[in-house]
């Protein structure tokens, strides 16, 4: 019994996803003043970390007024460094308002 006892918590903590799987479709949403400036400057910082051929989709939405815009970015992420550090460098951006 105990042996079984043992294995079932061992196998629960093995056998239950830890968070993301990756490679996994993960989207960027960044905020900004509704320019060419800041959509080029989102994308030049996400191409650092994350090559052209690895975007799914992006998709851009103008507030009400067209004074800011969202922008959302599908990436491939590959594995958890490169998605900490694509996330860590839009936020850091000084053209993004917001990331989420």
């Amino acid at each position: 019994m105990s042996n079984t006892n043992g294995n079932s918590a061992g196998n629960s903590n093995q056998d239950e996803p830890q968070g993301l799987v990756f490679p996994c479709d993960f989207p960027l949403k960044m905020f900004g003043k509704n320019t060419l400036h800041f959509i080029a400057a989102v994308d030049k910082t996400v191409e650092e970390h994350v090559p052209r051929e690895d975007w799914t989709s992006t998709k851009t939405t103008p507030s009400k007024n067209d004074k800011y815009v969202s922008y959302t970015i599908v990436i491939i992420a590959r594995n958890r460094e490169q998605l900490d550090k694509v996330c860590a460098a839009v936020t850091k951006c000084s053209e993004v308002i917001m990331a989420l």
